[in-house]
């Protein structure tokens, strides 16, 4: 590397870089501390991203000699280009696009748009000490974002809502539903929406590339690809919408729940104040808890539409954090944020692991399955301990069903919205911290008329647990086609309580 005299208007930089894929970093303090109003040009056989007015990132494709590349750094200019030409104007702009063409994939571009984004709520006039990013997609038949906004709301305090703002961003494919969630969420936190505390957002529509043309990477299915693609285009638009409105900004996911004044946890933690640090981590977990500088914003966003279909999202983020020279890891511990959502954005997807570092009352998965059951209605004759209902042991939750000292003849019923066909019917009984309260005698009925009646014997209950895959019956497969209603009858009085944990229908999609 070779720099001329301070006077010169005009230096030359040259990097040589090697064979293959390669990216390649350029440390620019010497030039552009010369030069207050700077911008950089990046001409050669690579593409480029400008990560900060430090560092610029060279990223070669099909390289198969070394290739000469110049950085021409001119004081005449106040903007700054690169070859992906990828937009850095505020988030307060009208209409933004961000053309990327990520390596190995089709061309992408973001469509972003502040006027068609917002949908409730309005920007405080002053910048705030934090913004609150939450995405949020549709989850086959479950919503968490309300227990996660009230989470927030009720750990902090009103001076805390003064300089913290929450953005949550439905970001589904169904525009219905986003704007159906949207109205939902004002109308539920008006208060807060006119007060600036909450903004709802929403993904502009956008023109997505054909997934299935794109190389993939970690052996993913096309289906898993095209996920977390799309995922980290939505949190490049979230960053962009944020990045000017607080000083620091917090990701989160909608499936959470926050600490007791986690704000002022945030405010209290010395490094924040400090300035070598790219990212620090609140969370044990993932993309949660991710807290970083507003300023860094459009960065990160520009380096995630870079490599959209390359890495998942929190691959990315470790990778940026190095490119920032944070080779370290830092995280606050015990964690301010505790992951609770079970089903996944993605189909047939379950997140069942929990932060054990977690600052507020413990998450302790102790069920087996936590399995999404088709639509039912659940009912008991059995005498219910408080709020230890029969849906319990059906619904996906950490609780279950209990009953005070079952009678001969009392039922446990599922009554299903449609006809199913199964390929197993799992019931577990007990539960890991009251072991000895199960279903001491029982059977296992099935019935397929509209009326619940006819109904057929599969089995006995064994410690208040039965599987149909230890049933030794040829016909069990038959007897499984076009179930209606399932019950399981008390056979004998008992005087000990007893616990129905989960009961497990498993579909057989292709006869359903």
């Amino acid at each position: 590397m070779r720099i001329l005299p301070r006077g010169r208007r005009k230096e030359t930089v040259i990097l040589f870089l090697g064979t293959c894929s390669v990216l390649g970093f350029m440390k620019l303090n010497s030039v552009i501390d010369a030069y207050p109003r700077t911008s950089i040009h990046i001409e050669g056989a690579g593409n480029a991203v400008l990560l900060n007015k430090n560092y610029t990132a060279i990223m070669i494709q099909n390289s198969t000699k070394r290739i000469k590349t110049s950085v021409n750094v001119t004081s005449e200019s106040t903007s700054s280009n690169s070859l992906l030409q990828l937009v850095t104007k505020s988030a307060h702009s009208e209409t933004l696009k961000s053309s990327i063409k990520s390596p190995g994939s089709t061309e992408f571009t973001l469509n972003f748009s502040v006027s068609a984004a917002l949908q409730y709520g309005h920007f405080r006039p002053q910048k705030g000490f934090l913004t609150i990013g939450i995405p949020s997609i549709k989850r086959e038949r479950f919503n968490y974002i309300h227990k996660t906004i009230d989470s927030l709301l009720a750990n902090s305090s009103p001076e805390d809502k003064e300089t913290v703002t929450i953005v949550i961003m439905f970001n589904d494919d169904d525009a219905d539903w986003n704007n159906e969630r949207a109205l939902n969420v004002s109308e539920t936190y008006d208060e807060y929406i006119q007060s600036g505390h909450i903004q709802v957002i929403t993904l502009p529509p956008q023109l997505y590339p054909d997934f299935n043309l794109i190389p993939r990477t970690y052996n993913d299915s096309v289906e898993r690809l095209t996920w977390r693609s799309k995922q980290n285009i939505h949190y490049a638009f979230l960053f962009k919408y944020c990045h000017n409105i607080s000083d620091f900004y917090m990701h989160l996911e909608d499936d959470v729940v926050a600490a007791k004044n986690y704000i002022q946890d945030v405010r209290k933690y010395k490094r924040i104040f400090m300035n070598n640090w790219f990212l620090i981590r609140f969370s044990n977990m993932g993309f949660i808890g991710v807290f970083f500088k507003s300023s860094n914003l459009l960065t990160i966003s520009d380096f995630f539409l870079l490599f959209y279909a390359v890495q998942p999202c929190d691959f990315l983020m470790n990778i940026i954090a190095k490119i920032k020279l944070q080779e370290k890891e830092i995280r606050f511990r015990p964690s301010l944020f505790q992951h609770h959502g079970i089903i996944s954005s993605l189909k047939n997807k379950k997140q069942l692991i929990v932060d054990r570092y977690f600052k507020g009352t413990k998450i302790i998965r102790r069920k087996k399955y936590y399995n999404l059951n088709p639509p039912a209605e659940v009912d008991t004759t059995m005498v219910v301990y408080e709020e230890y209902t029969a849906d319990q042991a059906y619904f996906i939750n950490d609780k279950y069903f209990w009953a005070i000292s079952p009678q001969k003849g009392q039922t446990y019923t599922v009554v299903l919205k449609e006809q199913q066909t199964l390929k197993a019917l799992v019931i577990v009984g007990a539960f890991p911290t009251k072991k000895t309260d199960y279903i001491e005698n029982g059977e296992v009925q099935i019935s397929s008329s509209q009326h619940c009646s006819d109904w057929i014997k599969l089995g006995e209950l064994t410690k208040g647990s039965f599987d149909t895959a230890k049933v030794k019956n040829p016909d069990i497969a038959i007897l499984l086609r076009n179930i209606t209603c399932i019950q399981i009858e008390v056979t004998k009085s008992q005087s000990n309580w007893a616990i129905i944990s989960e009961l497990v229908l498993k579909l057989d999609e292709e006869k359903t």
